[in-house]
């Protein structure tokens, strides 16, 4: 963690979420790049409300009442055997080999 004021938010995508001020990942020496905006949760001329998410390119984003955070797509690491992982505009997806158009959940994720 860096010496800059650190704000950690609880239970975002099941996980412990450390940001801080630098926009940088930096819980245990990861570095994925991460967007923070404080403010009304508005993007593209259009509001949202708290607990809605919206995508910004790639990045999946979550809104607060006082302002947004958004995470870039993350890569899936491993999965079942009778899924395969193929790729996308913004990343990968997992589905199963035997019908494609059906997703499988994956065992592990990275930034």
């Amino acid at each position: 963690m860096t010496t800059e004021k650190s704000l950690c938010i609880i239970k975002v995508l099941s996980l412990i979420v450390c940001l801080d001020i630098s926009l940088t990942w930096n819980c245990r020496g990861a570095q994925a790049a991460i967007y923070r905006h404080t403010g009304l949760c508005r993007y593209n001329n259009e509001l949202f409300e708290a607990g809605q998410t919206f995508f910004r390119g790639c990045d999946k984003c979550y809104c607060y009442s006082d302002g947004y955070v958004c995470f870039p797509p993350t890569t899936p690491t491993s999965w079942p055997k009778k899924c395969q992982r193929v790729l996308t505009a913004c990343g990968f997806r997992v589905v199963y080999r035997d019908n494609p158009a059906v997703e499988c959940r994956a065992y592990s994720r990275i930034w």
